[in-house]
């Protein structure tokens, strides 16, 4: 494939409509460092998740979720999507999935995931490669401990046995996995997102994060207090490309 642009398929989980569909596509292609035409995006919300979708594609990308929970379930393509988390593992596709698209692998395979408020996370925490991440292609040529952007309120508890752990933080042990026999990884922060990225999408789903109503000024405030620049995380889309490229 080297010498070419891929084609990648990018699944999104967001209301029709949403701003961030159009923001989360141009994150994507910024960090992996290719133009948004790279990419055909695939609103799960709104389309037939038939394992057809995976017929000329190089490679998958899943992002984060607006409105929708894999613990809180109640959509009616959840177990649609869960099947095309195991379609892609059967044919072996390389895929990179960030916090919804990670939680959905994991659920996909047998594993756990509940909401769990201390793991929660909103902004920029340390995250801490295993053994196996620093022996991993794409992780290891980070450093041991680096900075990336969370924002989550579901998290994994229990991996499936198909996964091997790569980084975990201090609130919530499992940031990152690697299927064992697939070219997939998956992680639950967001390294599409820089800190400005994150800052907005806090912003944009205000109301998912905060308990209490605050104004956007407040909001901004808080939001510059809890974020700080994460470019080793902003590198593994990069990476993967190269991987997926060689």
């Amino acid at each position: 494939m080297s010498g070419r642009t891929p084609k990648i398929l990018l699944f999104q989980a967001r209301e029709p409509g949403d701003p961030m569909l159009d923001h989360e596509l141009r994150c994507f292609a910024e960090r992996c460092e290719l133009s948004p035409d790279a990419f055909v995006s695939v609103n799960m919300a709104e389309a037939d998740l038939s394992s057809e979708l995976l017929e000329g594609p190089d490679a998958v990308m899943v992002g984060g979720a607006g409105e929708y929970s894999v613990v809180e379930g109640g959509f009616d393509w959840h177990e649609s999507m869960l099947e095309l988390m195991r379609a892609v593992a059967r044919k072996r596709m390389p895929m990179f999935a960030s916090c919804f698209g990670f939680q959905a692998l994991v659920q996909a395979f047998g594993g756990t995931v509940e909401t769990v408020s201390h793991m929660s996370k909103l902004g920029t925490y340390e995250v801490t490669l295993t053994d196996a991440g620093r022996r991993d292609p794409i992780f290891g040529a980070h450093p041991d401990t680096f900075d990336a952007q969370f924002g989550h309120n579901d998290s994994a508890t229990e991996l499936p046995d198909e996964l091997v752990l790569l980084a975990r933080s201090e609130r919530c042990p499992h940031q990152a996995v690697r299927f064992q026999d697939a070219p997939i990884v998956a992680t639950q922060f967001h390294p599409e997102l820089c800190a400005q990225d994150n800052i907005e999408r806090y912003i944009a789903y205000l109301q998912n994060y905060e308990a209490a109503a605050i104004s956007r000024e407040q909001a901004e405030e808080k939001a510059l207090q809890m974020h700080r620049p994460s470019p080793h995380a902003s590198h593994l889309l990069r990476e993967f490309v190269k991987e997926l490229l060689a």
